[in-house]
């Protein structure tokens, strides 16, 4: 796993699962750039914070989350054709999504829960429909992991089924983000938050429990290796215990009206 902390090595890795996930986290490193220099000259806020801020955070979480899945997909045993096109469609809508994002935020306007237009409404639909699919794809590769995963490690096995689990959670619960309207419950949308997260120091704040679901896809997969290197294979069942407890009891918080830090 010392690859793991080289860029390119996980570049090249997840360019081994899919072509395409390599790729576009490539060109998502590029936009990202771009994202960080509007921060610096377009002062212009979104509920306020600056324009590209939400941007930014999306743009991270998805190289993470598309070196990530396309190193999984080298974890299973299924034709590479299969493993492109999975690959290829999560690339696609995450793609699309942060282009969505971006071009909301050179609006000057909100892209999640904005309704005010037909436009805006279009906007917030599509992005909904390409995290269903997205969300879709992640419980194939899921399957995958229980029936043609590559002989693992107990611990790195159980890792990626509960990473990946973790994952289809915490989308569910942007669907309900998306039905209640708001990220934040008890208050309005913006206000004082957490500094650049920007999680509500007010009231609950959903967006806490999706954050610790999301990137259960890569913490628990990579501790599963990490413990089975270790010789501490059991110790994945104790982290997986701390993530899925951390991302109900923020859930609770959040749906209590509680922020993170009360």
């Amino acid at each position: 796993m010392t690859w793991l902390w080289s860029p390119l090595d996980w570049y090249r890795k997840a360019s081994e699962g899919s072509a395409l996930c390599g790729w576009v986290g490539l060109l998502t490193l590029g936009m990202l750039a771009l994202a960080l220099v509007g921060m610096l000259v377009d002062q212009r806020q979104i509920l306020g914070i600056n324009a590209w801020s939400k941007p930014a955070k999306f743009l991270i979480s998805s190289v993470l989350y598309l070196w990530t899945f396309g190193w999984l997909l080298t974890l299973v045993e299924v034709p590479q054709p299969s493993k492109e096109w999975a690959g290829g469609v999560a690339a696609a809508m995450i793609f699309f999504e942060n282009v969505a994002i971006s071009g909301q935020a050179l609006r000057g306007v909100r892209s999640h829960y904005n309704t005010t237009t037909a436009f805006n409404g279009m906007v917030f639909s599509v992005m909904g429909l390409m995290i269903v699919i997205n969300t879709l794809v992640i419980c194939l590769v899921l399957w995958w992991f229980f029936t043609n995963a590559r002989p693992l490690p107990a611990a790195a096995l159980w890792g990626c089924r509960l990473g990946l689990f973790l994952a289809v959670l915490a989308s569910l619960e942007g669907g309900y983000m998306a039905q209640y309207g708001s990220h934040a419950v008890g208050v309005r949308d913006g206000g004082p938050g957490l500094p650049f997260l920007n999680w509500s120091k007010e009231a609950g704040d959903l967006r806490i429990s999706h954050f610790i679901g999301l990137h259960g896809m890569q913490v628990l997969p990579w501790a599963g290796f990490l413990l089975s290197e270790l010789g501490a294979g059991a110790g994945i069942w104790v982290v997986a215990l701390f993530h899925y407890g951390a991302f109900l009891l923020t859930f609770l918080q959040a749906v209590a009206r509680k922020p993170l830090l009360f």
